[in-house]
């Protein structure tokens, strides 16, 4: 995959303060959705977020959607910058797990490299709009198979999209229309309570409907 080893060896400092700040420099598959919720927590939520963390997103700059592109923008981003401590800074990548056996593959193929290299996986099956569904309704009300199989319900929509588009009244992941109004503390304790009745372990999450993006927020946010 050409991915490297990396090396940090200086944190950020708060100039106000003697403690270092925490960053978490997240990489996200998709261009759109993922990265304006983060955006999203990172402005709406500030009265939640500690003063010493910073929230960084990683540009996309391969194009690629597999997992291991994701992995590869996080370490071309990283390895720029000289000012993150590994072992303190928190690397992570978000992504979805979908269906393609090549998809499986290739999530299976970057966990031990993730590993090794201190790179955190946030893995939601089957897609995250799922994890974003888990905000806005009652989850026990929906039949599991029907959310991870994610069949298409139209030419451009599938289930999970539909149920979105439904109950916001608009929703595009190609055209970046995120529902910024589902951000907010009540809405993603919401998510991180019934997330915990799927499956969280991140190995297992390969090949069941689940998702541990639940872990990366509650990093991030005071709940």
């Amino acid at each position: 995959m050409g991915f490297e080893q990396t090396n940090f060896d200086t944190p950020i400092y708060d100039e106000e303060s003697l403690e270092p700040k925490k960053a978490f420099i997240i990489s996200c598959e998709g261009k759109n959705t993922e990265p304006a919720y983060f955006d999203t927590i990172k402005v709406k939520l500030t009265e939640y977020i500690d003063a010493l963390i910073e929230i960084e997103i990683v540009p996309k700059l391969s194009g690629g959607s597999a997992p291991s592109n994701v992995v590869s923008d996080l370490q071309n981003y990283i390895k720029e910058k000289y000012d993150y401590q590994k072992g303190y800074d928190e690397f992570w990548i978000v992504i979805d797990r979908e269906k393609q056996r090549t998809r499986r593959d290739n999530i299976e193929r970057i966990m031990p490299f993730c590993k090794d290299n201190d790179i955190n996986i946030a893995l939601v099956n089957p897609v995250f709009e799922f994890w974003l569904l888990l905000h806005i309704v009652d989850i026990s009300k929906y039949d599991t198979d029907d959310l991870h199989k994610n069949k298409k319900v139209s030419n451009k929509k599938r289930f999970l999209d539909a149920e979105l588009t439904t109950i916001l009244g608009s929703y595009s992941k190609k055209e970046g229309k995120f529902p910024k109004d589902i951000v907010t503390i009540e809405n993603i304790q919401r998510a991180i309570e019934q997330e915990k009745f799927f499956e969280n372990d991140l190995e297992k999450i390969i090949d069941s409907l689940g998702s541990n993006v639940g872990k990366l927020v509650q990093k991030i946010v005071n709940i």
